[in-house]
């Protein structure tokens, strides 16, 4: 048996880390089941610490050695089988530390000669020319901008990552990149810097906030050098370094877009100045933003005769520009989602012009006639056209878009009989791809929010389409640093609006629930309670605000002429038994973007109720998870105050909304919640499926749930007995229908269902919006029916149906690769499936329940049994 994907904090092999206890972890091949296993390292080319032979079939252990700035750990593990027997010994990884210390840093923080008023302002241009004059054993570039920069050293870009240091909380937290550039070490040297407004400066969400962190970009660099003998040097920011901002860069904007003039060399004709920043830096938390795939586009003429460039994809990223174009030649790219009858356009972006805001997602160019336009990527879009002016002939190799997105490895692989179903799961890793750029977005044009809600509900459909545990666990710590010192979560981490009269948003019951639903689902996925310990604070702080909202019943004492009560008064719920265990105060979404057509009200007096039913929902569903979690560290005293809320927020449930064992509604989302949640048992529970069934039928088998219920609906219906009524809303390709967007020419998921009218105009909507792709995790957990149920256990329980003739998952799990595939033929259901080494399943199926453990094992059943079970 031997180790392979070795990882250091689910990264691999990390440079600059801050972690002084960094967990490894590694996946089993080659065996049946680990028993024990051993992990050396070497720090800084010597011995260091020695696991020992542990016994324990955990594929994950925390290094416990002493750790201090620069260290370089290097570390393999070897693994012993089901009989004793050690195996190989795995390939050496590494991991590097940052600076950990204030005082590690003589870099001082410098600005351009500027101005820090708000103005937008060319990009701030820093250069530092030195020699060294002896061999360079090791050089590291310790980094970080307020703004975003790109590094070149000696002509060469320093790393592969882009918009870094990516959108943190900066009050909070800073985040420090430490580059290897031994490599690119020279006798004579120049360091280049180039900084940007970005997150920091530039525009900022659905409002268009700008100069949200500051009005002035600086930057902190600390070049170190070691060589043979020992000895070191240090090059750090200070007065020396030369600035203008007369380079090539112009204006440049996240959102808007970026000017270039490749005419324009800077001149360093000044010095920097020192500046001072109060931002705590962290070191590189996790995995950088990168380039990845590459479209080269077909030219379409428009039918008023413009140039319009389509890419074939919906993506987030940029254009280059491949040709040299003309001196003094002007030419623009302005990039947008989809077209309006043939013509290019961007009114799809809603709300900013309508707040005094645009969103022009322009490329401007200036070409010199010598050079191909290259530019720092301080800008990006969420793009499938482009609309080209200034250039009178256009080919399709002048231009190639270039996808942008956290670097995650993207697991699984689902195909089936239905190609449509199959496009939809395609659309859906785009829209995760699209919207994972260092923090999870909703869209990646108009808003760019990391909103709550939205990251909680995909959370699931996430770990399956990619390796998300460093991508999660740094963005947890961005919801920690948003907290309110009363626990709220924000519905948006990090922020990106000031405090205004809309705050009281914040805090949304099914929003603010992904501070406990998101570490559960990793912690259950992943297998590492250290997503349990890290956000204990988070989990703990919000149960507060929770419990102390539900308590909170002023509203019952004011006056009934006081606008307030007069307004939520009709649905206010009384004195009752379990009135400490709901939630009636604050604002809160509820099931937002439900269909047209679902509510017997509109949508601004839904929003103004009151929303026991969800609060009492979430009450029992997140406060269930967190006394698990708690249980799971220990920490068995508070895991029985969460019991008791979720145990009293069921009754309370019971008590207020289920009526003579049914749910007297026609809303989707009021049947598949409880039900989803665990609230209802026995009579109720079957009365409240077969209405839920009745309604789906009633509407055609059109989706009629919002965001909180919509990944949920399918797993439920064929959970209790309605399998086929799941398959025809699956495959249903009429509005609102998961497939109905694929139909319309979808290549990644919308945030409506249907995204033009009858006259093929655009809606105003986002079409790149991965939310109700959540349903995608019911094609891999009841379809092909792989789920995992904890730490290398996984429950395998296929639901064939519909049209589908044959279904097939590979999933590279956090254990290793496992497999289910059918296919129904004549009457005869086979399936197959394979149990990754050290890892154990539940078989279930029309025959029965089989236990069994790494290997491939294969049925052959009756399609008519199967159907029935």
């Amino acid at each position: 048996m031997r180790a392979t994907d070795c990882r250091t904090n689910d990264l691999n092999n990390p440079m600059g880390i801050g972690d002084p206890h960094p967990r490894l972890s590694w996946k089993d091949t080659d065996g049946i089941r680990q028993t024990a296993y051993e992990v050396r390292t070497e720090k800084n080319g010597m011995p260091d610490w020695n696991s020992g032979k542990v016994e324990t079939a955990s594929i994950a252990c925390i290094y416990d050695g002493s750790l201090s700035s620069r260290d370089r750990v290097q570390w393999r593990v070897r693994l012993y089988d089901e009989n004793g027997n050690a195996g190989e010994w795995s390939e050496w990884n590494y991991f590097e530390m940052g600076l950990l210390q204030p005082e590690d840093w003589t870099a001082k923080w410098i600005v351009g000669q500027g101005t820090d008023k708000e103005e937008r302002l060319p990009a701030d241009c820093f250069r530092k020319c030195f020699p060294v004059n002896r061999k360079v054993e090791r050089a590291r570039l310790y980094i970080t901008p307020c703004g975003v920069y790109e590094a070149c050293l000696n002509g060469q870009k320093v790393g592969r990552a882009v918009l870094t240091p990516g959108c943190t909380e900066y009050e909070k937290r800073l985040q420090v990149q430490t580059w290897d550039v031994t490599s690119l070490m020279q006798e004579e040297n120049t360091l280049d810097v180039t900084v940007g407004d970005s997150w920091y400066k530039g525009k900022l969400g659905c409002d268009g906030e700008e100069y949200f962190f500051g009005q002035q970009t600086k930057l902190l660099a600390q070049l170190e050098l070691s060589f043979a003998d020992g000895s070191r040097q240090v090059l750090g920011t200070d007065e020396s370094f030369l600035w203008s901002n007369d380079g090539p860069v112009g204006y440049n904007d996240l959102k808007d877009g970026i000017q270039l003039d490749l005419n324009r060399v800077p001149s360093f004709s000044g010095h920097a100045q020192r500046a001072e920043s109060s931002f705590p830096l962290v070191c590189q938390e996790g995995p950088y933003i990168t380039e990845h795939e590459a479209f080269v586009p077909q030219v379409l003429r428009t039918p008023s005769g413009r140039t319009v460039l389509d890419f074939g994809q919906n993506i987030a990223g940029y254009v280059r520009f491949n040709r040299k174009g003309l001196p003094g030649q002007h030419i623009s790219l302005r990039l947008g989602e989809t077209l309006d009858n043939g013509e290019f356009t961007q009114e799809n972006f809603t709300t900013l012009p309508q707040r005094g805001k645009s969103i022009d997602q322009k490329i401007e160019v200036i070409c010199d006639g010598e050079h191909a336009p290259v530019f720092p990527v301080f800008f990006y879009a969420g793009f499938r056209y482009a609309l080209v002016e200034g250039m009178d002939q256009v080919e399709p190799e002048d231009f190639t878009a270039v996808a942008i997105y956290s670097d995650l490895a993207f697991t699984c692989q689902f195909t089936c009989s239905n190609e449509k179903v199959n496009q939809f799961v395609r659309n859906t890793v785009w829209s995760e791809k699209s919207n994972f750029v260092d923090i999870p977005t909703d869209c990646p044009q108009r808003e760019r929010a990391g909103w709550t809600g939205d990251a909680q509900v995909f959370a699931r459909t996430a770990t399956y389409l990619a390796d998300t545990a460093p991508f999660f666990r740094k963005w947890l710590r961005d919801v920690r640093d948003c907290q309110r010192e009363d626990g709220r979560v924000d519905n948006i981490c990090p922020k990106e609006q000031r405090p205004t009269s809309q705050d009281f948003l914040n805090g949304s019951v099914g929003w603010a629930d992904a501070a406990v639903i998101i570490p559960y689902t990793l912690w259950k996925t992943y297998g590492n309670e250290r997503f349990i310990t890290e956000n204990l604070p988070l989990m703990l702080a919000w149960r507060e605000y929770v419990m102390h909202a539900a308590a909170d019943k002023s509203i019952y004492q004011m006056p009934d002429a006081h606008p307030m009560k007069a307004a939520m008064g009709p649905y206010l719920l009384g004195d009752t038994p379990y009135a400490k265990y709901i939630v009636e105060s604050g604002f809160h979404w509820g099931e937002w973007s439900e269909p047209a057509g679902v509510l017997d009200h509109d949508i601004i007096t839904e929003m103004t109720r009151p929303k026991q039913e969800e609060n009492a929902a979430y009450m029992h569903y997140s406060m269930g998870m967190l006394s698990e979690m708690l249980d799971a560290v220990s920490r068995h005293e508070e895991a029985a105050l969460c019991r008791e809320y979720a145990d009293g927020a069921k009754e309370a449930y019971l008590y207020h909304f289920v009526k003579d064992n049914d749910i007297d509604s026609q809303r989707q989302c009021k049947l598949v919640r409880p039900l989803a949640m665990g609230l209802l048992d026995g009579e109720a529970e079957k009365n409240v499926a077969a209405r839920l069934n009745e309604t789906c039928v009633q509407r055609k088998y059109r989706i009629g749930t919002g965001f909180l219920s919509t990944p949920f609906i399918l797993p439920v219906l064929a959970e209790h007995g309605y399998v086929e009524t799941a398959y025809r809303m699956l495959e249903n390709e009429v509005e609102p229908g998961w497939l109905a967007m694929v139909r319309q020419g979808a290549t990644t998921v919308w945030e409506s269902y249907n995204g033009y009218d009858e006259n093929g105009h655009p809606f105003k909507t986002s079409f790149n919006h991965y939310s109700p792709g959540a349903v995608v995790s019911f094609l891999f957990s009841h379809v092909a029916g792989i789920q995992i149920m904890g730490e290398r256990r996984f429950r395998i329980r296929p639901f064939p149906g519909g049209s589908l003739t044959k279904a097939e998952v590979f999933w590279d799990s956090p254990y290793g690769s496992v497999k289910a595939a059918w296919t129904l033929e004549s009457g005869i259901f086979r399936f197959t499936t394979e149990i990754p080494s050290n890892c154990e399943a539940e078989i279930v199926l029309s025959d029965g329940f089989h236990q069994v453990g790494p290997g491939t094992y294969h049925w052959c059943l009756c399609e008519e049994e199967v159907r029935n079970a």
